[in-house]
């Protein structure tokens, strides 16, 4: 995926792709009221839930939900893209030239493909007339690379379709195999440090259960007890972070 720094406005136009309306409506509800019946719970204190409220849901929404979406879609256009390189590659073979290739294409794969595809084919009807891919880059898949690389020697000075594309298509292969490997790895580890970390914020809520008399004594002290209860949860989200940073990371260098 692409890391690079988002601006608000295109934050905002990226959401609008990846979710509905009301996908977002009800996310930030269902992380609200999961954040403010369990802080009231433990703490007694509207004031200090709806504030902690407030932060969680601003926090998994960006951290895990939107980014796991981002990630999902990715990996969505990354399979379309193999079917994009394969059938351009039979097309090629059967003696088709790029444009008709590229043409007999697009409407075999997902809409979000074809406008790039689209693009492509309009710069190379245009007065220009010249191959350009670099706005494929954008998804980051470097065998997606390699191919446009050999397209581009197809399309200037011709050549073997076989020679020049059955080795990439066995690397793209390779690398979305590779992807889904990691994915797989790090998705099973991050499942173990997330039971390790709900057990550790588990332990107020069970001692809140088990021995609410002391749990009451230890909210009187409020300075303390919010503290050590702020401290405990910003721990534990400093950890998601970092997890989950780890885990979005299923690049492949080849």
């Amino acid at each position: 995926m692409n890391n690079k720094k988002m601006t608000k406005k295109e934050l905002f136009k990226e959401l609008k792709v990846l979710f509905l309306g009301w996908e977002i409506l009800l996310y930030t509800l269902l992380l609200f009221a999961g954040h403010l019946g369990l802080f009231y719970f433990l703490t007694k204190s509207m004031l200090f839930s709806i504030i902690t409220g407030l932060v969680g849901t601003a926090y998994f929404f960006f951290v895990f939900v939107y980014p796991n979406r981002k990630l999902k879609t990715h990996e969505y256009h990354l399979s379309e893209l193999l079917k994009y390189v394969t059938n351009m590659i039979f097309y090629l073979r059967t003696g088709s030239n790029v444009l008709h290739a590229l043409k007999a294409t697009k409407n075999t794969v997902d809409k979000h493909i074809q406008k790039d595809i689209q693009k492509t084919i309009e710069i190379l009807e245009s007065k220009e007339a010249r191959l350009e891919t670099e706005h494929f880059r954008k998804y980051n898949f470097s065998s997606l690379d390699q191919f446009h690389q050999n397209l581009m020697i197809k399309y200037e000075r011709g050549g073997d379709s076989t020679e020049l594309f059955s080795h990439i298509q066995k690397n793209i292969i390779f690398e979305l195999k590779k992807r889904d490997e990691l994915h797989k790895k790090r998705k099973s580890w991050a499942t173990h440090v997330y039971t390790v970390l709900g057990m550790v914020g588990g332990m107020m809520v069970i001692l809140r259960i088990n021995a609410p008399f002391l749990w009451d004594i230890f909210l009187e002290m409020s300075a303390i007890s919010f503290t050590v209860i702020a401290i405990t949860y910003l721990l534990i989200l400093i950890n998601l972070y970092l997890l989950q940073k780890k885990n979005l990371d299923i690049s492949v260098r080849l």
